[in-house]
């Protein structure tokens, strides 16, 4: 415990003598992430926190799918067996918890992720006669590490476009998502 009250009083100390250098970002993130041989889309909003002149911690919540193909065999005594392909996207809200190096030439960030299930869609149908009614995964929550590079593009005093590539291995499931994205930000203070 006193581990923590010191740490905690660190952290006040260092934030409060350096309020010149904290600014406050908000900001909307459009990625495009690969995963295997498939490419989705996601959206995110971002908050950013720059403490000093080179650290910060950035946050936010973010949207993504996780497809997976599936195929069913029945069988009916004499008859020929019949295969249902389909496809299942997993939906998922990913909270990214990074801290944020900046410099002059690229801004680095890392730190941990947490993925929440949060249901499914069937795609795909081959067929109105076979309907998933039932699909979950366990664990529902994730822990990954995400590690991304930015360079941000200043187009006035409060507006911020930032095109980042993002590596993001999910531990629990055993994914690896890789992409990029493009934050616009706003300067709050």
């Amino acid at each position: 415990m006193k581990k923590f009250h010191f740490f905690l009083f660190l952290v006040i100390l260092f934030s409060s003598s350096l309020s010149a250098q904290k600014t406050t970002l908000a900001g909307i993130n459009f990625t495009t992430e690969t995963y295997g041989k498939q490419l989705r889309p996601g959206i995110g909003l971002v908050i950013e926190r720059k403490l000093t002149k080179r650290s910060g911690i950035e946050s936010g919540i973010y949207y993504r799918t996780y497809h997976t193909d599936w195929s069913t065999t029945l069988t009916n005594g004499s008859n020929p067996p019949v295969i249902f392909y389909y496809t299942i996207a997993e939906r998922f809200v990913s909270l990214p918890i990074l801290y944020k190096f900046y410099s002059r030439i690229v801004n680095l960030s890392a730190g941990l992720s947490f993925d929440f299930y949060m249901g499914y869609r069937q795609k795909n149908k081959s067929g109105a006669a076979l309907v998933v009614n039932s699909y979950s995964i366990d664990p529902n929550m994730a822990i990954g590490v995400q590690v991304k590079m930015s360079k941000p593009v200043k187009l006035d005093d409060k507006l911020i476009l930032e095109p980042e590539l993002r590596l993001n291995p999910v531990i629990t499931y055993e994914r690896s998502y890789a992409g990029i994205g493009i934050t616009a930000k706003y300067r709050l203070k």
